[in-house]
């Protein structure tokens, strides 16, 4: 009977399989082909994600699926330690920094070989850097963030490369940690055109196989070796069928699940992983302008909020409601320094001392388009937003627009506040908090608020000449304070990361940044007799 109901289970499978397959769209098809010709040994990991990856050059990658990969194949002189937003060595093994913070000398590790042969020295540190920033002259890439601050690179000797920077900047390292761009290629592979690139990663290119990318392991790796021959990831769009591959064995890890999808597969004995994304959803004010130009109407609104119980409603366990201004993984974010809580009556009385005791109304701009930090879309959660504040006499006008259209209707500045979000390039503070609420910012249109308060400002220009972490967390709680008491914005949540694994990998760990290293992922399959 056993046999019997196996048998129908997977002659289920096939025809939900099949099913799929001649129903869904072209990028659904290719995604279900993955599924069938992928298969997963003792020694090939399968990786189910929802993203394709298509660009193996670190200096052209953007989008999510190809960092993936890229991760695993290059390496940068410095990358962020497993689960964590904190920068470790990686083929740098040390570095100093100059008192004025304008130099930065890195001490390379030796004896360290790209997948083609060839070494890795400075000369190809130096030919990477100016690699990145010269050869895709016109086009806007990672390159132009990861090296903003850079002025020049210059080799010293062969295991010491400096980097000359234009002013002082602390978040350098975690600039160098991300994949795209600061990852180090071969230089010979580089000139050669339709050839692969070369890293010095612990895995290395296999080219496009069984319906997904292929990566088989660097024997020859300076590090500790992988723990399996080879991954290969496969780009699957559908939630429940990344879900449903790893019921059935076709992968060992599902990327990109939700919390339901997470959720039944633990009950069924599936090891599940959660992490907090590097991003924040928050609700701005035009801060030079009527009627927000009232700090107290700002924090009558912040104060009518109760974030919990909306994402509770809205979204529950796949966002993670806010306490402060940062995410929890970066520096700087401290649970004494939390935003002001959901206080109608104090709410009340501020509106009361705007001139504005029996309320006031106001348009709000949002986008219609999931996000990350929105999974159901910006207009789903002013909805939600507008009936909370409608609950204690504040009108909201809603008007939402697509992705692209609501950006541009951002940059005329339409209604009176937005909703939107930032997710961050390299898991530092500095890239929240400076980029977005600096007057420096305010040309570029990415201060929108239109915000500015001196103290606030040489607080951050401060923490970004500080080194030293202890000093930039303590700069970085004095700034916070001032942002919670002026309330240029509402940050209201965090996305939530989840993924799972077979029982039979162990090492997986799920990192903040979104892409994850597999190197020391194993698989342990009973064999039986």
């Amino acid at each position: 009977m056993e046999k019997l109901n196996n048998a129908i289970l997977v002659l289920f499978l096939c025809l939900v399989v099949m099913f799929v397959f001649n129903h869904g769209s072209k990028q659904k098809n290719t995604a279900e082909r993955a599924t069938l010709t992928g298969k997963s040994t003792p020694n090939r990991l399968v990786v189910a994600q929802e993203y394709p990856a298509s660009v193996f050059d670190p200096a052209l990658a953007a989008d999510t699926g190809s960092i993936r990969v890229i991760a695993n194949v290059f390496e940068g002189l410095v990358r962020f330690k497993p689960g964590t937003a904190q920068v470790e060595p990686c083929l740098a093994r040390s570095w100093d920094v100059s008192d004025d913070g304008l130099t930065w000398t890195f001490h390379l590790r030796r004896n360290v070989r790209f997948h083609d042969g060839t070494p890795f020295d400075a000369a190809a540190v130096q030919f990477n850097v100016t690699r990145s920033l010269q050869k895709y002259e016109g086009s806007t890439t990672y390159a132009d963030f990861v090296y903003a601050p850079v002025d020049k690179v210059e080799t010293v000797d062969r295991y010491t490369v400096r980097f000359h920077l234009k002013y002082p900047y602390a978040p350098l390292p975690n600039n160098l940690a991300a994949p795209m761009a600061a990852s180090m290629v071969s230089p010979a592979t580089a000139r050669q055109a339709g050839v692969l690139p070369a890293g010095t990663g612990p895995f290395k290119l296999g080219g496009i196989r069984d319906g997904g990318v292929l990566v088989v392991a660097n024997s020859t790796y300076w590090g500790e070796p992988p723990g399996v021959d080879e991954v290969l990831f496969v780009s699957v769009p559908d939630t429940e069928q990344r879900a449903e591959m790893l019921l059935t064995g076709q992968a060992d890890i599902a990327l990109d699940l939700a919390f339901a999808h997470a959720s039944r597969l633990r009950l069924r004995g599936y090891p599940v992983f959660r992490t907090t994304g590097l991003d924040i959803g928050y609700l701005g004010f035009y801060t030079d302008r009527k009627p927000f130009n009232r700090p107290n109407l700002r924090r009558a609104v912040a104060a009518t909020l109760d974030r919990e119980q909306i994402f509770r409603q809205l979204w529950f366990q796949n966002v993670q409601p806010a306490r402060g201004t940062l995410p929890p993984a970066v520096l700087g974010y401290d649970v004494g320094t939390q935003q002001a809580g959901y206080d109608p009556g104090r709410a009340a009385e501020l509106m009361r001392e705007a001139g504005c005791g029996d309320g006031f109304s106001f348009t709000l701009l949002t986008y219609t388009d999931p996000r990350p930090y929105s999974p159901g879309g910006g207009k789903m959660l002013a909805d939600a937003v507008a009936q909370a504040l409608g609950k204690e006499g504040i009108n909201v006008k809603i008007q939402a627009y697509p992705w692209q259209a609501f950006k541009q209707a951002l940059n005329r500045r339409e209604g009176d506040a937005f909703l939107y979000g930032w997710i961050s390039d390299n898991g530092d503070p500095d890239n929240f908090l400076y980029t977005l609420l600096t007057q420096s910012q305010i040309e570029n249109g990415l201060n929108i608020t239109r915000y500015h308060n001196a103290r606030l400002e040489t607080l951050l220009v401060s923490a970004r000449n500080a080194t030293d972490a202890e000093i930039r967390q303590e700069l970085y709680t004095r700034a916070q304070e001032i942002i919670n008491k002026d309330v240029p914005w509402v940050v209201l949540n965090h996305s939530l990361h989840y993924a799972a694994a077979s029982p039979f990998v162990h090492g997986f760990i799920l990192n903040p940044t979104g892409w994850h290293n597999l190197s020391g992922v194993k698989k342990h399959v009973p064999q039986f007799p």
